[in-house]
């Protein structure tokens, strides 16, 4: 260490700092970095790869190793594979990964995961030790914090954390290493900058005998009360406990939501389950507001277990920790009332700039922390929606009917989600179809020989007319037509939020007209979504919608594109879409005609 030798005063890749370095294949291997000091950008932040033999000659692996260009990133070598997991940009917009990639040869990466269960992170530290990759410490942003934790795994996809009743003070930018058959930790801005030096000894047998003792208490089921009765089919009681994903709202057709699904979902784990679900979700409540109601909402309810998702509106307005004692104190009095607990955290969002996704992660931090600390089981909706939506991008956003509420098809996940963590079981739900009553308003009207308000787009508008005086001659039709001839999407769009909730109808029917264009598939997604929301009542009931296809108005048609899209967001939505079956050869009167009988029967 006293005298130094110049390989070179300047190597083929440029200058850069905050890069990963590794020995693999008898080679030196450079990964990222970013050229420019704590102030990156896409043109300073680097996905490059670099190998050398000898530390003076170097040659470019590959321009784009595929991973996100990234620095203050960690890089490690394990059973003939290279990793790189981490990592981000600093500022001016800061932006933080949990990614794992691995490389056989350097030029070709594979994700191992998309969203590991550690934090996104910068300036973390790690080593490679008992065959296993590690994880440990670190810093992230919104709210800025230190991370204390540590992590391993085998593989790069399956993670675990090391618990320690006894651990350093939380830390970023410090030095880790391995000397002497145990993990050294030195150094780093734990606020202020410190000296220490801490070990970890990790016997060689400790892994087998964790993975022994948490397979035997993995056997065990997680709710052995309300299993023992779902089993046997004595009455059980499930309240569900939430803000408005919870509730029955627009976002899934008013009517229905994830604590029905649930139900469902259990009933097909347990045919002989006799089951009494019920919804505590309140629109904009927060665990605050989940306080002040859980002895009449919950707990009167007298349940056998609880499921507890909260966080979308804390992050707006309750501070971390009080967020997590508030989350202790709903656990401590459910069990004192006798009910097991479910918490889950929340779903994914869509970011904006009121909840950002950077500080949803770090609320879904500690209600998993506080399963942790109070050994509650976990259903981690967050991060495997997040894997769903790194998976397949588009199959993730038609499970959302706006930035952070999911539509009928997103609470079908998070039921079968919940359901799994419940029975140890998966299940799914794509049979259950929209509810086949549509029209439970108009029904009742017409049995009181009310008038019935209707809001509908032509051509409906006239065929709903002349349906009723062939159904229900009795009944008087008060129908708005919502015009839609020249409008775009964005402007039917619009429409929607002037024209339905102010006037209270009974039935609104709607069908776009190919015509109505939209400028991308976003904008398409969008606007039907938020056509088909502010055509629904904002909570339970209230009135009923029915889309119709564009083939109920002409036999002709040829399904495209934009109609599967519109199949699929009407039944995410668990709203009826009326269209022609197979064969159906009848006018568009006869069709409406047909259908309104049906339904009124």
């Amino acid at each position: 260490g006293k005298n130094w030798e110049l390989v070179t005063p300047h190597a083929e890749w440029t200058p850069r700092l905050a890069a990963g370095l590794v020995v693999f294949k008898d080679r030196l291997w450079l990964l990222g970095g970013t050229e420019n000091y704590y102030f990156g950008d896409e043109k300073s932040i680097k996905n490059d790869v670099w190998s050398s033999a000898d530390g003076k000659t170097w040659k470019q692996e590959t321009t784009d190793a595929g991973w996100s260009p990234r620095a203050y990133h960690q890089a490690a070598v394990l059973n003939g594979k290279m990793y790189v997991f981490g990592g981000g940009n600093y500022t001016p917009e800061y932006h933080a990964t949990n990614d794992v990639w691995s490389s056989e040869d350097g030029v070709h990466w594979k994700q191992e995961t998309a969203h590991a269960p550690w934090h996104e992170r910068l300036w973390f530290s790690t080593v490679v030790y008992r065959d296993r990759l590690w994880v440990i410490g670190g810093w992230s942003n919104n709210p800025a914090a230190n991370k204390n934790d540590a992590w391993y795994s085998q593989d790069g996809k399956d993670w675990k954390q090391l618990k320690s009743d006894h651990v350093w003070k939380a830390r970023h930018e410090h030095s880790a290493f391995v000397f002497q058959d145990k993990i050294w930790l030195a150094g780093g801005h734990a606020q202020p900058l410190n000296s220490e030096v801490w070990t970890l000894d990790i016997p060689e047998d400790w892994f087998e005998k964790t993975e022994e003792t948490q397979k035997t208490t993995s056997s065990q089921p997680a709710f052995p009360r309300t299993i023992a009765k779902l089993k046997t089919g004595k009455p059980a009681k499930i309240v569900c406990f939430g803000d408005s994903v919870t509730g029955v709202y627009y976002h899934t057709g008013s009517r229905r939501a994830y604590t029905d699904m649930l139900g469902i979902a259990l009933e097909k784990n347990f045919p002989e389950a006799k089951l009494k679900m019920i919804n505590a979700g309140i629109s904009g409540h927060t665990t605050v507001n989940a306080l002040a109601r859980i002895e009449r909402d919950v707990l009167k309810q007298q349940p056998d277990l609880v499921t507890v998702m909260f966080g979308l509106n804390d992050m707006t307005r309750v501070p971390l920790e009080e967020y997590r004692e508030n989350l202790k104190s709903i656990v401590k009095q459910c069990r004192d009332a006798g009910a097991e607990v479910l918490l889950c955290t929340p779903n994914s969002v869509i970011s904006t700039s009121g909840r950002p996704a950077e500080k949803l992660v770090q609320y879904c931090d500690v209600v998993r922390a506080v399963c942790d600390e109070l050994q509650v089981p976990l259903c981690d909706n967050y991060q495997k929606l997040n894997a769903l939506r790194e998976q397949d991008a588009l199959s993730w956003r038609l499970m959302m009917s706006d930035e952070i509420h999911p539509n009928m098809a997103g609470h079908k996940k998070l039921a079968e989600l919940m359901a799994e963590s419940i029975s140890g079981e998966p299940v799914s739900l794509a049979d259950v179809a929209p509810l086949a009553q549509a029209l439970p308003r108009v029904k009742s009207l017409v049995e009181a020989k009310k008038t019935v308000k209707v809001i509908a787009m032509p051509p409906l508008d006239q065929l709903i007319q002349a349906a009723f005086k062939e159904v229900a001659p009795d009944v008087k039709l008060e129908v708005s037509t919502w015009q839609t001839a020249g409008k775009s999407r964005r402007q039917i769009e619009a429409d929607a939020k002037a024209l339905v909730r102010p006037n209270k109808p009974d039935l609104v029917l709607l069908t776009i007209p190919p015509t109505a264009k939209a400028g991308n598939q976003e904008e398409l997604i969008h606007s039907l979504m938020w056509t088909m929301n502010y055509s629904l009542n904002f909570g339970a009931g209230g009135w009923d919608c029915v889309v119709f296809h564009p083939d109920v108005f002409d036999a002709g048609h040829i399904d495209t594109e934009t109609d599967r899209m519109t199949r699929k967001l009407v039944r995410g939505q668990d709203l009826t879409l009326v269209e022609r079956t197979e064969g159906q050869t009848g006018s568009p009167e006869e069709i409406v005609i047909q259908w309104l009988k049906s339904q009124l029967d």
